[in-house]
């Protein structure tokens, strides 16, 4: 697959989740996201394989033990949780859970093999109506940790271009900072947000500024603002036909292609439910290609050309 092309999807749950990885961690569990969408039935005994080779190449990753790092980083990802926000019985509630249920490390063939929860399944493939995705080559050169998870954050406020207002211990539980780490709010400021606004400006799409909010003397708070350095998610030749597809525009017509007769009888699977085609078409939506590939159908719909 074209690096381009390489999309990340996380429903906004996940992007909202409270989690402390590494950046190796995070980087191979982004991989993994990306690799899983190229699955039709994604779930919690699909392996997802992740071959040191294409880490390397994808984050320009050097040195005599990175197949060590590697390994070790597949082993604590089986012991890593992530917090986000679910539903029981009709009621808000925060669930903890882990991000796989196995690793395998393959020291013959240079890959490690992940198997996601439930959870991971659900959030990354059967999205819901409020989701982010982008490119991962956008935060490929990232050296921090924190300068993913504060992407991300920032990603999912792409339409309007600034964040809300962050309390301060709500920020640092998003970007994975400890309750014992950097307690001061200069060293806070110093080896975490500085750091990755220094990167996101530098090697990403986003020029981002930062406004922090004090109560009395104590900065209480955050919020971001930011602008996007290319405005178009895919790069596209001049005579391609249509660009990417909003949000909206993606949940309609995964509706419309799952329910349109000449178009399911192709791609459903046997017996597949609508419900089912149409959670499938919504990651499928995301990709450049295959909207190429259903132009016709996806024309035929109501979509409309590139202005």
């Amino acid at each position: 697959m074209d690096i381009s092309h390489k999309l990340v999807v996380k429903d906004n749950a996940l992007i909202d989740a409270s989690f402390n990885l590494s950046l190796v961690e995070q980087r191979i569990m982004l991989m993994a996201i990306v690799s899983s969408r190229e699955v039709i039935n994604l779930s919690e005994s699909t392996p997802i394989e992740i071959r040191v080779s294409d880490y390397i190449d994808q984050f320009k990753a050097s040195g005599n033990n990175i197949y060590k790092i590697i390994k070790d980083a597949a082993i604590t990802l089986k012991r890593r949780e992530f917090s986000y926000l679910d539903r029981y019985k009709g009621l808000d509630g925060y669930s903890t859970v882990n991000w796989v249920n196995k690793a395998t490390y393959l020291p013959n063939e240079g890959m490690i093999v992940l198997y996601f929860s439930k959870e991971v399944v659900e959030l990354t493939s059967m999205l819901s109506e409020q989701f982010t995705r982008y490119y991962l080559h956008q935060v490929s050169k990232f050296k921090s940790k924190y300068s993913i998870r504060l992407y991300e954050i920032l990603v999912k406020w792409i339409s309007i271009g600034k964040t809300p207002k962050y309390e301060t211990a709500n920020l640092r539980s998003k970007l994975g900072v400890d309750d014992n780490e950097y307690t001061t709010m200069s060293n806070f400021k110093k080896n975490v947000l500085n750091k990755a606004l220094d990167e996101i400006n530098t090697h990403s799409n986003l020029t981002v500024t930062c406004e922090q909010y004090k109560n009395g003397r104590i900065v209480s708070g955050f919020q971001f603002f930011f602008n996007v350095k290319n405005s178009e998610l895919f790069h596209l030749k001049p005579n391609d036909d249509i660009r990417e597809l909003t949000e909206k525009q993606i949940i309609l017509f995964a509706k419309k292609l799952a329910y349109d007769q000449t178009f399911a009888s192709q791609y459903a699977e046997p017996g597949e439910e609508y419900s089912n085609l149409e959670q499938r078409l919504r990651k499928k939506l995301c990709d450049y290609t295959f909207l190429q590939e259903n132009i016709d159908h996806l024309q035929r719909l109501g979509l409309q050309n590139k202005s």
